[in-house]
């Protein structure tokens, strides 16, 4: 399968892999590799069929499949958990109350997050520098991971562009016109609010205390410069009256 590899930061990579025949449009389904020392940590592991494209994706920078040391889940639907099942000697965790959603014999390689103080707050005890929030929606265990090291704010399909093209081929990219869109979106979605919208603003509250560099969603475009201002300009979109 055709795919599209950028490096964030050090040691922090996305890997977009191009899907034309899983959904009714073309889209971008996305993981991310963040390499600590004796650590190589995969944030979402896509669906089985695209290990064809993770494989060589992470042979470029070095990672065979056996030294993949953790994949941490955004959430647990299976177009971002199946592939995990390659990586056999990876420590894998997904927030607790989407364990259901996994199913068998895979379910039986995953462990729950750790709960830390306060109700929305999660950590991986051997995985320094993570911080992991619960957003609570499009999942009961969505979460969004901020990496301390490179400045990412890993949110999975809390929010995405899924089946959107990419502003002029980019997969990272400043692009004012997906920001400027994505406030739209949400002051939209404020215009009737319901019980699902009430949910994204509380997960949005949660993240904006964090200055990320990058704004890396489940599928499609990943944000880069200003992203503090980003979260705070959807959050001011989905307040106004």
């Amino acid at each position: 399968m055709n795919y599209l590899m950028s490096q964030l930061t050090a040691g922090a990579y996305v890997i977009a892999v191009e899907d034309t025949h899983t959904w009714d449009v073309t889209s971008y389904t996305n993981m991310y590799v963040l390499q600590r020392p004796g650590q190589n940590i995969l944030i979402d592991a896509g669906l089985k069929e695209y290990q064809t494209a993770i494989i060589p994706a992470l042979a470029k920078i070095g990672i065979a499949p056996d030294m993949v040391t953790h994949v941490l889940l955004t959430h647990g639907h299976h177009d971002h958990l199946e592939g995990a099942a390659v990586f056999n000697k990876a420590k894998k965790f997904v927030h607790s109350a989407d364990l259901p959603m996994i199913a068998t014999p895979l379910a039986a390689q995953f462990a729950a997050f750790t709960p830390q103080a306060g109700n929305f707050m999660y950590a991986v005890e051997d995985v320094n520098g993570l911080d992991i929030v619960l957003v609570n929606t499009h999942s009961p265990g969505s979460v969004a991971i901020f990496d301390q090291k490179s400045k990412a704010l890993f949110v999975g399909d809390f929010f995405c562009y899924f089946g959107e093209d990419l502003p002029q081929g980019e997969l990272v990219t400043a692009s004012q016109r997906i920001k400027r869109g994505s406030c739209d979106y949400v002051a939209g979605q404020a215009a009737a609010p319901g019980q699902d919208f009430d949910k994204f603003m509380l997960g949005l509250g949660r993240l904006l205390g964090y200055q990320p560099e990058f704004f890396c969603t489940g599928h499609g475009v990943v944000l880069r410069q200003d992203i503090q201002t980003f979260l705070k300009n959807m959050w001011q979109s989905g307040t106004q009256k």
